[in-house]
């Protein structure tokens, strides 16, 4: 029993340490290998195409409930959106926040720590994107985290769609 108090306790905390990243905090740990460099992708988009990014934010280390966060977005995404993906509208990228490139992205969203923004580029220039803060409130539902997740990305397509 003292264990498990213990565990969550801990769990609890590291929660904390991801929800109340400082955005001046100067430190530059080691970044994890699996991320996509964010900052050269901006411009990948074809002349003329609008393309829907699904940017998750998170720090090197990160606790259970944002590594769920992020594999239930990612999975939602790729689950609801494939054609799209592949067409090119939509893009899933996690961006770690301590490595520079992350680091510029981080800038100009303004953005925390674990966090996903939704951003609409047109001709590779940002045209709007919105944080969707709900989503660390669903992510203990995971049906209602994708239809939120899939809901707000079909709005995104959808604005895209009206110019």
């Amino acid at each position: 029993m003292a264990i498990r108090c213990f565990l969550l306790i801990a769990a609890c905390l590291s929660c904390l340490g991801c929800r109340a990243a400082d955005p001046s905090n100067p430190k530059d740990p080691v970044s994890s290998a699996n991320d996509s460099p964010a900052a050269g992708t901006q411009t990948q988009s074809a002349a003329g195409s609008t393309v829907v990014y699904a940017y998750y934010f998170h720090q090197t280390f990160r606790c259970l409930s944002c590594q769920l966060m992020e594999e239930t977005a990612a999975r939602a995404i790729q689950e609801n959106f494939a054609q799209p993906i592949q067409a090119g509208q939509v893009v899933w990228m996690p961006v770690n926040i301590d490595k520079p490139e992350g680091k510029v992205l981080r800038q100009q969203f303004h953005v925390r720590a674990s966090e996903l923004v939704l951003a609409r580029r047109e001709n590779g220039v940002c045209k709007e994107s919105k944080k969707l803060d709900e989503l660390s409130r669903l992510v203990d539902r995971p049906d209602a985290f994708s239809k939120y997740l899939v809901d707000e990305v079909n709005a995104c397509l959808g604005a895209a769609g009206g110019r």
